[in-house]
């Protein structure tokens, strides 16, 4: 007697289980080149295409500790799609053609394990070009603690300028987690707004020795923007977490900012200076120039980095040699530190 198979079924049609199925966009993504230091991003669109929900079995792997794919969900229902944004650091690849993998793994027959590519050739950053954590990871704000009125006579090129009388209320807009250079006329007073600042929870805050006296008495009118002060008194004996003057110009940095004045409005880097593409020869002779041990470092942005590498090159060629563009501008900072140190402008 034959054996008869055996069938689901509900009224006279035959039902089959249900089963998740997955399908990806494509498995493989080529970036074609970017400049070594650039972040790539790319979002796989993930959608089950079965008729049962569909679980993640486990986090997906990326192959390298310069990748990564964060998975928002655990499951996906019938008809559903997201999103797996992978993202690549391409920093220490220059002059490589390199392909990255993600395993993505489902309860889904016949996609247990799918492996998803980014790939592409990844070109050696030029002296002039510098990536966005490199410029996370060296920058400082400074801060001129002199009145209003002092500070737009003449400060030091790229601070920011907050009154100690109003220290304890503007203390909040400033950054955490970077150093903090403080300064006022002659050294008087920065014990006592390292203290306000230090008992707020700041960690990294110190004081130019001597303040702006003490600066001209070390190096002069250096990186001093616009009028320098008259008549200074001597600076007053050093305190605790004093910082030398040549110290900090030994890396002194300022971002100059190529974009619209609407967009510089909207949020920029505390001190930098707005700049225009069209006036950078006048721009080169009105920057002060770096003399002896010190070094400026000029950091040129905008949306995308094109323009602003040729601006850093420009000035590069114009007696800044440490002039440099942040490769893919500001949309790759706001891809790796959201809005992170950008001020939107008081007028």
């Amino acid at each position: 007697m034959c054996a008869v198979p055996v069938l689901w079924a509900v009224g006279i049609g035959v039902v089959a289980f249900a089963t998740p199925r997955l399908a990806v966009d494509s498995v493989v993504y080529d970036f074609g080149e970017v400049t070594e230091g650039y972040v790539v991003e790319h979002a796989f669109v993930l959608t089950n295409v079965g008729d049962a929900v569909l679980h993640f079995t486990r986090a997906p792997i990326p192959d390298c500790g310069c990748t990564s794919a964060p998975l928002a969900v655990g499951e996906l229902a019938p008809g559903q799609s997201i999103e797996l944004v992978v993202t690549f650091d391409t920093t220490g690849y220059g002059g490589k053609r390199v392909g990255k993998h993600v395993d993505l793994f489902t309860d889904a027959p016949g996609a247990r394990r799918v492996r998803l590519t980014v790939r592409g050739y990844v070109r050696e950053a030029a002296p002039y070009e510098g990536s966005a954590s490199s410029l996370y990871w060296r920058w400082y704000l400074l801060l001129d603690l002199r009145p209003e009125d002092d500070f737009r006579k003449g400060h030091l090129f790229g601070a920011v300028n907050i009154p100690l009388a109003e220290l304890p209320t503007a203390m909040s807009q400033l950054p955490r987690d970077f150093p903090v250079y403080l300064y006022d006329l002659d050294g008087s007073s920065l014990e006592q707004a390292l203290g306000a600042l230090t008992e707020a929870g700041f960690v990294a805050v110190r004081g130019i020795a001597g303040g702006l006296a003490g600066w001209r008495a070390g190096l002069g009118d250096l990186f001093i923007w616009g009028e320098a002060p008259k008549g200074v008194p001597p600076a007053v004996p050093e305190f605790p977490y004093a910082v030398p003057p040549e110290s900090l110009a030994q890396e002194y940095i300022v971002v100059l900012d190529f974009r619209s004045e609407e967009l510089y409005a909207a949020g920029h880097f505390p001190g930098a200076l707005h700049a225009d593409f069209g006036a950078l020869a006048a721009l080169a002779a009105t920057l002060p120039q770096p003399e002896g041990d010190a070094r400026l470092y000029l950091w040129c942005m905008e949306e995308d980095g094109t323009a602003a590498c040729e601006a850093a090159r420009f000035l590069r060629e114009h007696g800044f040699p440490d002039a440099r563009c942040m490769i893919g501008g500001l949309s790759q900072w706001r891809l790796l530190y959201g809005n992170q140190l950008l001020w939107a402008s008081d007028d």
